[in-house]
């Protein structure tokens, strides 16, 4: 396959969000939450619940991974989606190993899984995700405009300062000051995903990197939410902030098919 039969974005977005699927994504994630916190008010059955959760959580960016590896080596050779499909796969496999790595730490270790070694798989996270956007964004728009830059720059002010305000009470503790620096990082991954976006849309890969955008604005929510919530000291397994990550891993899933199949 040669670079030029597939690294052109054409004119017209080659099919349509299907919001069914959307709709049984939506209702997956809801009926896990209900069904892993109905098991957890069981005392008889709380294990179990944990070992859904922590299931569910390995098993989608896992598979999120498979699937980029997957989509990567279709398009071996080109100049820019086998690269920046390797860097996404990296990422998510990152995150299987962040969750993985929270799982022994707690139901293993007996251990308080935060702050701990996941941190590292949690933050290499991001910037793996970040050269996935930069090396898209090197191939098909080199040259960024000011809107563009603006939204580069402002978006990530934006979300760490929302973060700040909502956790300003425990200014100075560790917990505020660690979890910053993770939202601060998030963010980047926000700004960069909306111009991204910008960039594809009305493209024959619009409609996957809308999903994508999408996907990407779920998780630096459920980021924010999550860390917030470590700094009240009040984040449980069955916190519905997992809503957020689950949904925004499925979300990110399906803009990979939805890309894979468009190209």
């Amino acid at each position: 396959m040669k670079d030029t039969d597939v690294e052109v974005v054409p004119d017209k977005i080659g099919s349509p969000i299907n919001f069914k699927i959307i709709l049984v994504i939506s209702c997956l994630v809801l009926g896990f939450h209900f069904l892993v916190n109905y098991l957890a008010d069981l005392d008889v059955y709380s294990s179990s619940s944990d070992a859904l959760i922590y299931g569910f959580s390995m098993l989608i960016p896992v598979s999120v991974s498979a699937f980029a590896f997957s989509t990567s080596r279709r398009y071996s050779g080109t100049l820019v989606y086998s690269k920046a499909y390797v860097m996404l796969g990296i990422a998510f496999l990152l995150m299987f190993l962040a969750e993985l790595t929270y799982f022994i730490y707690e139901q293993i270790l007996d251990l308080d899984p935060y702050p701990s070694i996941a941190d590292v798989f949690f933050f290499v996270f991001y910037p793996m995700i970040v050269l996935y956007l930069i090396i898209n964004l090197r191939f098909f728009a080199p040259k960024i405009s000011k809107s563009g830059l603006a939204i580069i720059i402002g978006m990530p002010i934006v979300v760490t300062l929302t973060y700040v305000y909502l956790t300003i009470s425990d200014f100075g503790s560790f917990d505020f000051y660690y979890g910053i620096i993770f939202v601060a990082t998030a963010s980047i991954t926000l700004g960069l995903a909306i111009h991204t976006a910008k960039i594809f849309r009305g493209g024959l890969i619009g409609t996957a990197w809308l999903i994508l955008l999408l996907g990407i604005i779920i998780n630096v929510v459920g980021d924010v939410w999550y860390y917030y919530l470590e700094v009240i000291g009040e984040y449980t397994l069955g916190d519905p902030v997992n809503l957020c990550w689950y949904l925004s891993y499925l979300l990110i899933l399906y803009a990979l098919y939805k890309h894979k199949k468009a190209l």
